[in-house]
């Protein structure tokens, strides 16, 4: 009896090492540098991508908690240069800019005031993001345009990005891209 009360233990204790990184397992974890295999070869395709997630355990007081992924940083490389970006994971918001309080005398033009919107979260294990803007009273009136980025791993476990675009200039336009882990 003695000796199993060892490899009880051992085993409570790798359960609850297992159900603590589970979480991890809940939601991929997109971090590393990727190199494009396939998709289309224009100047919004990222030729290489690298992604780093933030898997916060504890709270602001130091204390365990369910870990979740609360940051994405992506590098993209581009023909043009290489861009990077941080964003808060299942946070959402947005701008109003260009208006004053005050600032119109009568008679005169009013200032153009972009708003924007955006949001990063996840759609079961995909990550999206989405960005709107526009200058008009509601969103795709005057000057406007939304993206949409999703982010997930096939079953091979390659990464696939989805990048939809349009605007009072353009119509929709979707590309899909495949990366390789490098």
């Amino acid at each position: 009896m003695a000796g199993l009360i060892p490899r009880a233990l051992v085993l409570t204790a790798a359960l609850i090492l297992a159900a603590d990184s589970g979480f991890a397992q809940d939601k991929p974890d997109f971090s590393g540098s990727w190199i494009l295999t396939s998709g289309p070869s224009d100047g919004d395709v990222p030729q290489a991508v690298s992604i780093r997630q933030l898997l916060r355990r504890t709270n602001v007081r130091g204390e365990p908690m369910t870990p979740f992924f609360s940051d994405i940083t992506i590098t993209r490389t581009l023909a043009t240069g290489t861009s990077s970006e941080t964003f808060p994971i299942g946070v959402e918001g947005g701008s109003i800019s260009g208006a004053v309080v005050g600032d119109r005398t009568p008679g005169t033009t009013p200032r153009t005031v972009t708003r924007t919107h955006w949001r990063v979260d996840w759609e079961d294990k995909t990550l999206v993001l989405e960005s709107v803007s526009y200058t008009g009273p509601a969103p795709e009136t005057g000057d406007w345009s939304e993206r949409r980025e999703m982010i997930s791993l096939t079953p091979n476990g390659d990464l696939r990005l989805e990048m939809t675009s349009r605007s009072s200039t353009s119509d929709r336009r979707t590309s899909v891209a495949t990366y390789r882990r490098q």
